[in-house]
Protein backbone atom coordinates (compact mmCIF):
# COMPACT_ATOMS: atom_id res chain seq x y z
CA UNK A 1 0.00 0.00 0.00
CA UNK A 2 2.86 2.33 1.01
CA UNK A 3 4.54 1.93 -2.20
CA UNK A 4 1.60 2.49 -4.39
CA UNK A 5 0.92 6.25 -2.52
CA UNK A 6 4.32 6.76 -3.03
CA UNK A 7 4.23 6.25 -6.34
CA UNK A 8 0.94 8.11 -6.91
CA UNK A 9 2.49 11.06 -5.33
CA UNK A 10 5.79 11.10 -7.84
CA UNK A 11 3.62 10.66 -10.45
CA UNK A 12 1.88 14.04 -9.18
CA UNK A 13 5.10 15.85 -8.21
CA UNK A 14 6.57 14.53 -12.07
CA UNK A 15 3.45 16.26 -13.68
CA UNK A 16 3.88 19.44 -12.12
CA UNK A 17 7.04 19.48 -13.28
CA UNK A 18 6.38 18.59 -16.92
CA UNK A 19 3.72 21.71 -16.94
CA UNK A 20 6.66 24.10 -17.46
CA UNK A 21 9.68 22.63 -19.03
CA UNK A 22 12.55 24.45 -18.54
CA UNK A 23 12.69 25.96 -21.81
CA UNK A 24 9.72 28.51 -20.34
CA UNK A 25 11.77 29.72 -17.22
CA UNK A 26 11.50 33.10 -18.47
CA UNK A 27 8.31 32.99 -19.84
CA UNK A 28 7.11 33.02 -23.47
CA UNK A 29 5.66 35.81 -25.97
CA UNK A 30 2.96 36.13 -28.44
CA UNK A 31 2.64 39.44 -30.41
CA UNK A 32 -0.47 40.22 -32.65
CA UNK A 33 -0.95 41.26 -35.30
CA UNK A 34 1.74 39.26 -37.49
CA UNK A 35 3.26 41.00 -39.28
CA UNK A 36 3.55 44.29 -37.57
CA UNK A 37 1.98 46.63 -39.39
CA UNK A 38 3.77 50.29 -39.24
CA UNK A 39 1.50 52.86 -37.41
CA UNK A 40 -1.55 50.14 -36.37
CA UNK A 41 -1.64 49.46 -32.66
CA UNK A 42 0.70 46.30 -31.67
CA UNK A 43 -0.32 43.93 -28.57
CA UNK A 44 2.58 42.20 -26.87
CA UNK A 45 1.08 39.06 -24.31
CA UNK A 46 3.83 38.14 -22.08
CA UNK A 47 2.82 34.52 -20.26
CA UNK A 48 5.02 34.87 -16.92
CA UNK A 49 3.56 31.73 -15.67
CA UNK A 50 6.32 29.40 -15.75
CA UNK A 51 8.70 31.70 -14.82
CA UNK A 52 7.06 32.53 -11.75
CA UNK A 53 6.38 29.01 -11.13
CA UNK A 54 9.92 27.90 -11.51
CA UNK A 55 11.42 30.52 -9.56
CA UNK A 56 12.03 33.43 -12.13
CA UNK A 57 9.92 35.92 -10.89
CA UNK A 58 10.36 38.95 -13.11
CA UNK A 59 11.01 42.52 -11.00
CA UNK A 60 11.21 44.14 -14.73
CA UNK A 61 10.69 43.55 -18.18
CA UNK A 62 12.53 45.22 -21.40
CA UNK A 63 11.27 45.02 -24.89
CA UNK A 64 13.90 45.62 -27.59
CA UNK A 65 13.48 45.55 -31.48
CA UNK A 66 16.85 44.45 -32.97
CA UNK A 67 17.64 43.41 -36.42
CA UNK A 68 19.54 40.51 -36.29
CA UNK A 69 23.67 40.76 -36.48
CA UNK A 70 23.81 39.07 -39.41
CA UNK A 71 21.34 40.89 -40.91
CA UNK A 72 22.62 44.42 -39.69
CA UNK A 73 24.18 46.67 -41.89
CA UNK A 74 25.95 48.34 -38.56
CA UNK A 75 23.45 51.47 -39.07
CA UNK A 76 20.26 49.92 -37.56
CA UNK A 77 20.59 50.57 -33.13
CA UNK A 78 18.13 48.59 -31.55
CA UNK A 79 14.60 50.31 -30.93
CA UNK A 80 14.00 50.16 -27.13
CA UNK A 81 10.39 50.68 -26.88
CA UNK A 82 9.01 49.19 -23.54
CA UNK A 83 10.10 48.78 -19.88
CA UNK A 84 7.36 46.75 -18.10
CA UNK A 85 8.14 47.34 -13.76
CA UNK A 86 6.59 44.28 -11.49
CA UNK A 87 4.88 42.82 -9.85
CA UNK A 88 3.80 40.74 -12.42
CA UNK A 89 0.84 38.90 -12.58
CA UNK A 90 0.62 35.60 -14.54
CA UNK A 91 -0.23 37.71 -18.38
CA UNK A 92 0.96 40.79 -18.72
CA UNK A 93 -0.56 42.84 -21.81
CA UNK A 94 -0.04 45.82 -23.67
CA UNK A 95 -0.57 47.35 -27.15
CA UNK A 96 2.41 49.61 -28.62
CA UNK A 97 2.40 51.36 -32.27
CA UNK A 98 5.63 51.91 -33.94
CA UNK A 99 6.43 55.11 -35.96
CA UNK A 100 6.50 54.76 -39.63
CA UNK A 101 8.41 57.33 -40.36
CA UNK A 102 11.66 56.52 -37.73
CA UNK A 103 14.43 56.46 -40.36
CA UNK A 104 14.99 53.01 -39.95
CA UNK A 105 12.10 51.40 -41.51
CA UNK A 106 12.28 54.07 -44.08
CA UNK A 107 16.08 53.77 -45.14
CA UNK A 108 16.01 50.01 -44.34
CA UNK A 109 12.36 48.70 -45.37
CA UNK A 110 13.35 45.08 -46.21
CA UNK A 111 15.48 44.52 -42.88
CA UNK A 112 14.71 41.15 -40.72
CA UNK A 113 13.71 41.92 -37.19
CA UNK A 114 13.54 40.15 -33.77
CA UNK A 115 11.71 41.16 -30.19
CA UNK A 116 14.04 40.59 -27.58
CA UNK A 117 12.30 40.41 -24.41
CA UNK A 118 14.32 40.54 -21.63
CA UNK A 119 13.58 39.94 -17.89
CA UNK A 120 15.43 40.58 -15.02
CA UNK A 121 15.21 38.72 -11.62
CA UNK A 122 16.47 38.08 -8.02
CA UNK A 123 18.57 35.29 -7.74
CA UNK A 124 20.23 33.79 -4.90
CA UNK A 125 23.70 32.62 -4.56
CA UNK A 126 25.57 31.03 -1.74
CA UNK A 127 28.89 32.93 -2.57
CA UNK A 128 27.72 35.99 -3.40
CA UNK A 129 24.37 36.56 -2.06
CA UNK A 130 21.71 38.00 -3.81
CA UNK A 131 21.77 39.52 -7.69
CA UNK A 132 19.76 41.03 -10.09
CA UNK A 133 20.26 38.15 -13.73
CA UNK A 134 18.28 38.73 -17.04
CA UNK A 135 17.38 36.08 -19.14
CA UNK A 136 15.81 37.06 -23.00
CA UNK A 137 13.12 35.72 -25.50
CA UNK A 138 13.63 36.33 -29.03
CA UNK A 139 10.28 36.26 -31.34
CA UNK A 140 11.39 36.84 -34.88
CA UNK A 141 8.76 39.58 -36.50
CA UNK A 142 7.80 40.51 -40.14
CA UNK A 143 7.32 44.38 -40.75
CA UNK A 144 5.15 45.61 -42.67
CA UNK A 145 4.19 49.18 -44.53
CA UNK A 146 0.50 50.14 -43.54
CA UNK A 147 -1.08 50.34 -47.68
CA UNK A 148 -2.44 53.37 -48.44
Amino acid sequence: MFSKNLLAVFALVGSAFAVCPDALRFGSLAISPEPIVLGQPVTFTANNTCAIELGYTPVYSDYTLVVPAANNSGYQPPIYFARRDGPFDNIDTFSITFDPTYYGFTTYPDSQYEVVWTTTHVGNNDSYGTTLTTGSITYAVSIAQASD
